[in-house]
Parts: structure tokens; sequence; C-alpha cells
């Protein structure tokens, strides 16, 4: 069956893609391609006010390759997946996005295993998804990000105990609409310890710093050191309710002493739910501190929650329902806090086991204490969705 699309909406982009057990599966060796087209009615397409809201129609086509290859206790992954949008009356919003992603895994021993990856972004933002207003934008933010992760793991995945130790650095550069501000090289270090109470629930204490180190602007920069420490709990449970929550503190740390530090409580969790064969439910929360893309101020607190659903009601039909609720208080100031709202519902036909027709109708608001923050938007969308056998 044809892979579910991760949803396209900025605030269920935002918090509902905390849910990947409803969305993606592990792929056995092999090649799969897949695609999505949709044509879609967008009536607020720069999510601006309702006086600056410009409506249009825009065709979007989205291919997906991956390469998975096994030698040994080896594996490799190549991927690539893109998103072209063709507008039909507003051309300069037109975007073509691509990902390219490799990735090793080795199994040096029973107990040693390392993997090694790296990835290539040139995308767009969704507009609305930054806490900067752009009421003029004819075009979407773009960027090119890249990035190269290294691990190293002690204990097996069913070992009693097994530590863990990744490095990620991050390359973000941003192509359009005068955000050069926000060019950042990021390098993230990272500890897990994880112990295994039974066969399937485990808890786990973990240690994440990231430095930013941002491109300067005229009389500011958003350098940072963001820390966080977690104690968390993952299980599943007959295949029935599997979930990850962890608990825990955060602090985000300014080099610039005019910009306002974060610290504080922190979490992130998720619960899967298989009700029964035909019907699934995920919730996720999570709590977290996010740079601001304002001059001149630091960052914000984000509390997000969503809920998604699905129902089979035949073999060839299904139901899916989502819902999203983000926070955004900045912390330089009271008087702007933003909440977004996201709703979409979407019914699946199965013409053939690789051949999926969609419908889907989503909203998106932003209620902020800053008017010209403000947005609603509702959008239309028909899909045809095909995988091709391995």
């Amino acid at each position: 069956m044809v892979k579910k699309q991760t949803l396209v909406s900025t605030a269920l982009w935002l918090a509902v893609t905390a849910l990947p057990a409803l969305a993606q599966e592990n792929l056995d060796a092999g090649f799969y391609i897949d695609g999505k087209a949709s044509i879609v009615h967008d009536d607020n397409i720069y999510r601006v006010t309702d006086e600056l809201a410009k409506s249009d129609d825009y065709l979007s086509i989205m291919p997906s390759i991956d390469l998975i290859g096994e030698s040994g206790k080896q594996r490799y992954e190549l991927s690539y997946s893109g998103d072209y949008a063709k507008f039909n009356d507003e051309s300069d919003a037109d975007f073509d996005d691509h990902v390219f992603k490799g990735k090793v895994s080795f199994d040096h021993t029973l107990k040693f295993s390392s993997r090694l990856e790296a990835g290539y972004q040139s995308e767009h933002e969704d507009p609305g998804s930054i806490n900067r207003v752009q009421l003029d934008i004819t075009e979407y933010n773009k960027y090119d990000q890249n990035y190269f992760l290294a691990g190293l793991s002690y204990g097996s995945e069913a070992a009693v105990g097994r530590l863990s130790f990744d490095y990620r650095r991050t390359d973000k550069d941003y192509k359009n609409n005068g955000l050069d501000y926000l060019d950042f090289v990021s390098n993230q270090f990272s500890g897990r310890f994880t112990y295994r109470l039974a066969p399937k629930t485990r808890v786990y204490t973990q240690i994440i710093q990231t430095n930013y180190d941002y491109s300067p602007a005229t009389t500011f920069e958003l350098d940072n050191k963001y820390i966080r420490y977690l104690a968390g709990v993952t299980w599943d449970f007959t295949n029935k309710i599997s979930g990850d929550i962890n608990i825990g503190y955060q602090d985000r740390d300014y080099d610039l002493e005019s910009l306002q530090d974060i610290d504080g409580f922190a979490y992130d969790g998720e619960l899967n739910w298989a009700i029964n064969t035909f019907t699934k439910v995920g919730i996720a929360a999570t709590r977290e501190s996010v740079d601001s893309s304002l001059e001149e101020v630091g960052g914000f607190l984000r509390t997000s929650y969503s809920l998604s659903f699905e129902h089979e009601i035949t073999e060839l039909l299904k139901l899916t329902a989502d819902a999203g609720y983000l926070n955004d208080e900045l912390v330089f100031t009271s008087t702007r806090e933003d909440k977004r709202y996201a709703y979409e519902v979407g019914v699946e036909y199965a013409i053939t086991r690789n051949i999926v027709l969609g419908s889907s109708y989503t909203y998106e608001e932003r209620d902020s204490t800053d008017e010209l923050a403000n947005f609603e938007a509702n959008i239309f969308r028909l899909s045809i969705a095909v995988e091709l056998d391995n």
C-alpha cells in the first residue's frame, strides 16, 4: 500500500510530524519509487491578514526514491524526495524542493555499532511557519541546508544496557527575502544511556547540547548554546500501544547580554494506539525553546499538542483526521503571543494496492496579540499517490 504522505499544512507540519508511527515504516532492502500528485486550492497562499490574502490554485508533484542495501550486518540507504509546485496565477510562489540523504550502519561486533549519515536539502519554508511577519513577500522563504552525523553505540538494541553518542553538524543558508541573519552553523553533541526494564520497555537518560553560530547582523547576532537534560521511557505493548515520553530541563544561553536567556521545564512525548485492526490514534506533546526570526530578539517558548486519527472503513476506503495546536510565547515581551490552530480531514480510496486517490480539507489559523501576524487559510486538495513495486 502507498505510504501516507507527511502533511503540508504549516501548523500540522510543526505539530503532527511528531507522530512517526502513523506515517512511516521500516523498509526492507530493495528499491522503492513512489510519488504523489495533487491539485490544491489555497485561499491564502502567503499566510497574511485577510485584507492582503491572495487565493490561488497549484499543482504539486512529490516523487520519492529509496535504495536500501544490506551486506552481512551492514545496511546502506540512499534516498531522494522532491516537492514541485506550479501556481496558476502567482508564478513567483512556484518552488522546487530537493532532499538527498545517505546513511550507512555498521555492526562491528556484538556490542559495538556505528552509523554515518549525510544529507542536502534545497527547500522552501511554508509561509507563516516563522514568527516574523512578512506581509509583502511574493515568493516563499527558500534555503539550502546540509548536515553530517556520526554515531557510536555500545550494547545491542536488545541489551539490558546501551550507551550511545552522536555528533551532528548542520549548515543552513537562506537564499532570499532578507533572512541572511538567520543563516547558521550548528554543532550538536548528544549522549544517551538506555536500560531495559522488560522486553519492550526501556527507560533512558539523555543530554543534548547544540552550539549555534549565526551570521552576524548589523547590530546583533543570535549565537547561543542550547542544552537539554532528559529522562524518559519507551514501550511497545503487543503492538497495540507504543510510546516515547521524556521530561527534563532546558537552558538556552545567548552570547549577547541584551538577549534574554531561556530555561525551565521541557518535555517531549508521543503515544500511538492501535485500537483495533482498523483504527489508529496518535497523540503528541512538546515544550521547547526556539530561536526567533525577529530582529533584535532572542527566542520563544513553544508548546505544541497534536492528535492524529486513522480509520479503515473497508480494505479500500480510509478516513483520516488530524488536529494541531501550538502556543508561541516570546520571552522578550509579554505583549506578543501566537496561538496556532490547524485541522485536517481526509479520505483515501485504494484503486489498487499501489494506487490511492485522496481528498482532504485543511484549516489553518494564527491568532496573535500582534494583529499583523493574524491569518486564516482554507486548503482543499485532490491527490493521487502511486507506488512502484520493488
